[in-house]
């Protein structure tokens, strides 16, 4: 692995918590939810274990076909198109750990349902920033390779199938092991739950897009 991250709290930036909260980003926090939104700050600092890792791989825009990493072939036209031109992609695993999943699962069960919301809502919040805290430390290495980001997405993004996720995790095995625990399950999603699989694209710079 180019890149394996752990015991590393990104920031999660306010705005971004409001907005898994469905709250307005510039509004602040009424009553009791100040407190519940400081509670789940709190414990996540304290108990969660978030990581990411990532690794570069050969990767090929297949046009309406889709996208080749690493010889296998994901997605399809939109996929294609998003990644023309790329001669690299670097395959992203990022997780806020089972300890939130579990914490908030016990919530819920002594019916504290606010809780569960409110910690579900800021592991939401970590993974997304653990995927830009990967792609900020990925362009200076790929810049040393000749190379600039031109595309980032993920399977479960419009276009992109959630049921592409077990080859992407499969493929990411095959570079090391994973910092931490994460399987896919057979609709395609990711266990633990708040994890997120992504490719990021790069290109030559200069080089014309694949047609």
């Amino acid at each position: 692995m180019i890149l394996a991250l752990t015991g590393f709290h990104p920031e999660v930036a306010e705005e971004d918590f409001k907005r898994f909260l469905k709250l307005p980003p510039l509004r602040d926090y009424p009553g009791p939810i100040a407190d519940n939104a400081a509670w789940a700050r709190s414990w996540y600092a304290a108990n969660g274990r978030p990581w990411l890792c990532a690794d570069f791989v050969p990767a090929l825009s297949g046009g309406e076909s889709g996208i080749v990493i690493g010889g296998r072939r994901f997605g399809g036209p939109e996929l294609g198109l998003r990644f023309a031109g790329v001669s690299e992609a670097a395959v992203v695993a990022a997780s806020a750990g089972p300890e939130a999943e579990a914490e908030a699962a016990a919530r819920w069960a002594d019916d504290e349902p606010d809780l569960y919301f409110f910690l579900e809502s800021y592991a939401s919040a970590v993974v997304e920033a653990m995927l830009a805290e990967a792609r900020r430390r990925l362009e200076p290495m790929a810049r040393l390779r000749g190379l600039e980001r031109s595309a980032y997405y993920c399977p479960g993004y419009p276009g992109w199938t959630i049921a592409d996720a077990p080859g992407l995790l499969e493929l990411l095995r095959s570079r090391g092991p994973l910092p931490g625990p994460l399987e896919t399950l057979s609709s395609g999603m990711l266990r633990p739950k708040k994890s997120q699989l992504s490719a990021v694209g790069f290109t030559v710079p200069g080089a014309p897009a694949d047609r």
